[in-house]
């Protein structure tokens, strides 16, 4: 009997430092949210293990995937391109208190295309909202052929490709082309779920887009521009607001943030957020047109136990790991922006 009780109190002794992760155990984090923002995080969760043996699980399922895991605190942080609105921070409120944001990845949203033969095609957004809005239908319409001369379009129907779910791509893509076209403003206009009209395809995730236009000839859709490097598929050069043609990349990524970041942020949801920026449709003859920001967010109450671990890492993204932004196609932070975000996240409380 006392042999019995004695590998039973063993027993109990192993499973409770298991359940403890045992002494060495690296300490984990469990985040969610944006696919935007995964290619980064995933490179960063395995810089950080190795660097401070902490333990970085991102599960990538959409902006709304991040807001919603977080407001019912299923997750330590949630990502999201698109910041919280009054009635969603309202909802975090409720359930743990005020929500801080700060930006930790910035980049471009890649409009990708499946033309055989082509590999640069010129767009602007009011054409580009034309297509979303099934208005323009094929590739050799007179409005992409005036801004391609000579180019050879072919006649064959366009299939427009967006995201399904909540998505923060989505929200990016539509406030461009809200901003470019009175009539897209109106109907389906900015959002995370925009309603388009029949025959726009629907794809889960920033992969699933990707994967469809690389197999769709006709198709055209839009990702996270790491999503268009790492599947090799052709991108258009966008028309700007300065009226230059630019593609995605680092620098124009760059002269976007910079030009923005001089607007004062007097809309919802940017103006709820003390670091929160509308980078699309931005001035300047560099600037690439469709750029948004991933935010973190996370209550501004944390435990004690854990909340130092993930402020720590969130000031480690906004340092060190901004060095790996640029290899993934991403533009680094500016210094200003990561300095403020550092300082943000000293306002989190630890109880």
């Amino acid at each position: 009997m006392r042999r019995l009780l004695v590998l039973g109190s063993f027993a109990a002794l192993v499973a409770l430092v298991s359940g403890c992760g045992g002494k060495n155990a690296a300490p984990r984090i469990s985040a969610g949210g944006a696919t935007f923002v995964d290619p980064l995080i995933q490179k960063w969760s395995g810089d950080y293990k190795a660097a401070k043996n902490v333990e970085i699980d991102y599960v990538a399922k959409g902006s709304g995937y991040g807001i919603s895991n977080l407001t019912s605190r299923n997750i330590d942080f949630g990502c999201s391109d698109a910041p919280m609105n009054a009635k969603e921070l309202a909802k975090a409120k409720e359930a743990g208190g005020d929500v801080v944001h700060v930006p930790v990845a910035i980049g471009a949203v890649a409009v990708i295309f499946n033309l055989d033969g082509i590999k640069d095609l010129k767009l602007t957004g009011e054409v580009l909202a034309d297509i979303y809005l099934r208005k323009i239908t094929k590739w050799n319409d007179a409005k992409i052929a005036a801004l391609n001369p000579g180019l050879g379009l072919p006649d064959k129907p366009i299939t427009p490709t967006a995201r399904s779910g909540s998505s923060g791509t989505s929200a990016i893509f539509t406030e461009y082309l809200s901003k470019r076209s009175p009539e897209f403003a109106k109907t389906p206009g900015t959002s995370k779920e925009p309603k388009f009209p029949e025959g726009v395809e629907k794809k889960p995730e920033n992969n699933g887009v990707a994967e469809f236009v690389k197999a769709t000839s006709g198709a055209v859709g839009y990702v996270e521009l790491a999503f268009a490097k790492s599947n090799d598929i052709a991108y258009a050069t966008m028309i700007n607001k300065a009226g230059k043609p630019v593609k995605p990349d680092p620098a124009s990524v760059t002269s976007a943030v910079d030009e923005a970041m001089k607007v004062k942020q007097d809309k919802e949801p940017y103006s709820l957020h003390p670091l929160a920026y509308s980078f699309t449709d931005a001035a300047g003859d560099g600037s690439y047109p469709i750029v948004g920001a991933s935010y973190a967010m996370l209550f501004k109450k944390q435990p004690k136990d854990k909340g130092p671990v993930i402020v720590e890492f969130l000031k480690w993204a906004m340092s060190d790991g901004q060095k790996s932004a640029a290899e993934l196609h991403y533009a680094p932070l500016p210094a200003e922006l990561a300095k403020k975000a550092q300082e943000l996240l000293g306002s989190v409380t630890f109880e």
